[in-house]
């Protein structure tokens, strides 16, 4: 039986973060352990997927950044899930009641400012909620297309170009992508792939949605257990 439970990135003990870093090793190419552990450094919550015996099985991570007064921006960073629980939502479900907590400590709006390095987490998107951004058959609002290109352009400066960072880092091994054949089932999927042609070298792209209650569609709400 599966679980989630959320912890502070300062609390992951060291063999932690080896069993992580080993998840994410296994299925991504071009990653180090000192870019793996630095860009966990700059993470606030670790939301850890555990299996019956309490090992690690998948991971997620969070970051909070105010974008202005008005706005808080939840970034979410490496995730990853043990090949035979694919499919599994446990660690979605935990990142999102985790991400409406901080929602709701927040006067403002708060957005989930999502990298999609490749289809399956570009899918959390339409799987939990009703508005994100870009979105197959929608325009982007302006206000919405203004923060995610000032907030990637002061992240990522030249090497955000059209809704994409060229990220150039690690990158879903090929064994384990399928996004070509997914796009021919799935318009979101095509949506990406046409979006970020070249997730397959660490592309990522940007996506924003809001964090609230209203935000979450049916399914989401069920799962959620919010009537």
């Amino acid at each position: 039986m599966l679980k989630s439970t959320v912890v502070s990135v300062k609390e992951l003990t060291a063999p932690q973060i080896d069993i992580m870093y080993s998840i994410m090793e296994t299925y991504y190419a071009n990653t180090t352990c000192e870019s793996f552990i630095a860009a966990l450094k700059e993470k606030q919550d670790a939301v850890l997927l555990l299996d019956e015996n309490a090992k690690i099985c998948g991971f997620t991570t969070l970051a909070i950044f105010h974008f202005d007064e008005n706005t808080q921006l939840l970034y979410s960073g490496d995730t990853i899930v043990e090949q035979e629980f694919w499919g599994r939502h446990n660690l979605s479900f935990a990142w999102i009641e985790n991400a409406l907590k901080h929602a709701e400590g927040f006067s403002g709006t708060t957005y989930w400012f999502l990298l999609s390095k490749g289809y399956k987490t570009y899918k959390y998107l339409h799987t939990f909620f009703n508005k994100y951004y870009p979105c197959v058959d929608t325009k982007t609002p302006p206000k919405i297309q203004r923060i995610m290109d000032t907030f990637a352009q002061q992240q990522y400066g030249d090497k955000y170009v059209n809704g994409v960072w060229k990220a150039g880092n690690d990158y879903l091994k090929g064994e384990y992508d399928s996004t070509s054949d997914a796009a021919n089932r799935d318009k979101n999927t095509a949506f990406f792939l046409k979006n970020n042609p070249g997730y397959a070298s660490g592309d990522e792209l940007i996506c924003l949605c809001e964090i609230n209650i209203s935000n979450l569609n049916k399914f989401g709400r069920r799962v959620l257990g919010i009537c």
